[in-house]
């Protein structure tokens, strides 16, 4: 049986549950996008649709200005796409596609999407987003960019250094 509070809560059965228990599906690029998270992190590391407020631990730090309750008054509805989660089901990392606003601009979307990088941030999570191009980008088999160049990128992680640790200084 898993502990209170583990990502057990966020799966039923074969078919994924938001925390109110509707059923919910992914879309094709959210399926392509787990598909690949799992095949690098492992099925039991990657949570779908988890609340902001599961990630956040309950506890929503002060960040960018704003009030613990500003925080909760967007939070407590909010989810983040992908969370990546340590053994001991604490998150670590959120990946989510970043808002299209092409066609529209939608206001809660966009500052969700302000906000949220730094509440995680505060509460020791990263965040990463992703555009749809450059998910379609790494699921075209010509292409040189992958999911693992991807992340090193955003992470500032050259390649190059071989093992992509940071040299130690003097």
């Amino acid at each position: 049986m898993a502990p209170a509070g583990s990502r057990s809560a966020f799966v039923r059965g074969a078919g994924f549950c938001n925390t109110a228990g509707a059923m919910t599906e992914m879309s094709l690029p959210e399926s392509q996008l787990f598909r690949m998270l799992v095949s690098l992190f492992g099925k039991d590391s990657i949570v779908w649709n988890m609340s902001v407020r599961a990630v956040c631990g309950g506890e929503y730090p002060e960040a960018n200005g704003q009030t613990r309750d500003e925080i909760a008054g967007w939070a407590e509805a909010a989810s983040c796409l992908f969370t990546l989660v340590d053994g001991q089901d604490n998150p670590k990392l959120v990946i989510e596609f970043a808002p299209d606003f092409a066609s529209y601009i939608e206001l809660k979307e966009m500052e969700r999407h302000q906000r949220l990088p730094a509440v995680l941030e505060a509460r020791g999570i990263q965040y990463v987003s992703m555009s749809r191009a450059e998910l379609e980008e790494m699921m075209d088999p010509s292409s040189s960019l992958d999911l693992i160049s991807f992340l090193k990128d955003r992470f500032g992680i050259d390649s190059s250094d071989g093992d992509g640790e940071e040299p130690c200084g003097d």
